[in-house]
């Protein structure tokens, strides 16, 4: 349990756990750096404080191809409001340059007595800007390799041999298909002969979930007239793993505009991938327990409304663990705080992976149960959180008792978004409580007229 009387954490600190760089700086002629977190100075080799400026010092500075003019036309730009996103190249400690990302905003405090300071969020894409310059020199020396294909057939082989990426390409009119060494080294798939898009569909080198999506763009790759498609997709490679990869095809046309040769491009991303979608599974989540936590349990909630057909039939139950207060106030809110995650962990174990199980406040939690066979269903589900929750905590000297109230709420019944059916079950869990608590309540319009 958090405790209301601590502390804020600085907002510093938050930056500082943040895998972009964060950097605040004085609109001045050196750019002098008022703020930044420790991503910054990682991205650039220094140690904090290490660095004064972004112009100053050095050869150059950070920023050493950029002068004070081009970002007082930068500031010209900012003072008619929002943002701007540039690619700046900076220059780290040992001299080698980076390109990152970066988004601009221009602040003018009150207290700052008229100053201005460039505020930014930056990430570096050194390496997907070399991937992609390594890529186009790649396609390019392709083309080139392609008109001249007359001449001499061994030199585009010899090309597509020295390869860094793996490259699959595709001949059009001949149906031939040829797979670089880093390919079939990554890779053990085989597709020579036969027609490609169907073994693609029927065999398991596409993860499945991401197939017809990957099939889909192939598909519209070859059709819909543009020149470049990009996926990212998991593969299975050689050691049986699937890994994410960004996937690049490209239509190469002949003088007369027809399509004459697929050529796909792969990039391994998936150390990236996996770190982005950990993050974002992190913001989803109730940080205790590791269940939703309020926001996406809503969002969650009304997409699964939003995507029902009629017919179909699902419950909101809204529980509120009885005598919580006490537990915290007699154990402790660390001995409190043991109870909710072990609690969690034995929801999660009672319903199904695609209903939503969310805790939404301290000890409030709502489980929104999809595809709902029958009222006997209902009547189990709650009988079994009664159950679940029933019991005694101690320390060895202090027994506290409790339990949980729950109530519940039909869709399409009691309503057709979360916000309704949660008002509904709401009702009906004070309901429970006000009876005798350690029960469950369906939501009826006669709980609305008792007072409370």
């Amino acid at each position: 349990m958090h405790d209301a009387s601590s502390p804020p954490v600085r907002l510093e600190t938050i930056s500082d756990f943040l895998a972009s760089g964060i950097l605040c700086c004085r609109h001045d002629a050196n750019l002098t750096i008022t703020y930044a977190n420790r991503s910054f100075y990682r991205m650039l080799q220094y140690q904090p404080g290490e660095i004064q400026s972004l112009l100053g010092g050095g050869t150059g500075g950070v920023l050493r191809d950029t002068s004070a003019a081009d970002w007082d036309a930068l500031g010209d730009e900012l003072r008619q409001g929002g943002f701007a996103d540039h690619t700046l190249k900076l220059y780290p400690k040992d001299g080698h340059h980076i390109w990152v990302s970066a988004r601009i905003g221009l602040m003018r405090p009150e207290e700052a007595r008229g100053e201005e300071y460039f505020c930014m969020v930056l990430n570096d894409i050194t390496q997907e800007r070399r991937s992609q310059k390594l890529q186009q020199e790649q396609l390019e020396a392709i083309r080139r390799a392609e008109s001249e294909l007359a001449e001499s057939e061994q030199r585009y082989r010899i090309i597509m041999e020295q390869a860094a990426d793996p490259i699959f390409d595709y001949d059009l009119k001949t149906k031939r298909v040829y797979c670089s060494p880093s390919f079939r080294q990554r890779f053990d798939f085989e597709i020579n002969g036969g027609n490609y898009f169907e073994k693609l569909r029927n065999t398991d080198f596409i993860y499945e979930e991401d197939r017809p999506r990957a099939l889909a763009n192939l598909s519209a790759a070859l059709h819909d007239g543009r020149d470049t498609h990009i996926g990212e997709y998991r593969l299975k490679t050689k050691c049986g793993r699937y890994c994410w990869h960004r996937v690049r095809g490209t239509i190469v046309r002949s003088d007369g505009n027809g399509s004459v040769r697929l050529i796909v491009f792969f990039t391994d991303t998936d150390k990236q991938k996996r770190e982005t979608l950990r993050l974002r599974e992190q913001a989803e989540r109730d940080l205790l327990t590791g269940l939703y936590n309020h926001v996406t349990t809503t969002e969650l909630i009304d997409k699964a409304i939003l995507e029902s057909s009629p017919e179909q039939r699902h419950a909101l139950f809204v529980i509120d663990i009885d005598n919580f207060k006490t537990v915290n106030d007699k154990l402790g809110h660390l001995y409190g705080d043991e109870v909710l995650e072990e609690i969690a962990l034995k929801l999660k174990e009672q319903f199904r992976e695609e209903d939503v199980v969310g805790r939404i406040g301290g000890d409030e939690f709502v489980v929104f149960l999809k595809n709902i066979p029958s009222q006997k269903i209902l009547s189990l589900k709650s009988r079994i959180l009664n159950d679940l929750f029933r019991g005694t905590q101690s320390d060895g000297k202090v027994v506290c008792p409790f339990s949980c109230s729950v109530g519940v709420a039909l869709y399409p019944r009691d309503g057709r978004n979360y916000h309704e059916l949660f008002h509904k079950a709401d009702i009906a869990m004070y309901a429970a409580k006000r009876s005798g608590k350690d029960r469950f309540r369906f939501y009826s319009e006669d709980l609305e007229t008792i007072e409370e």
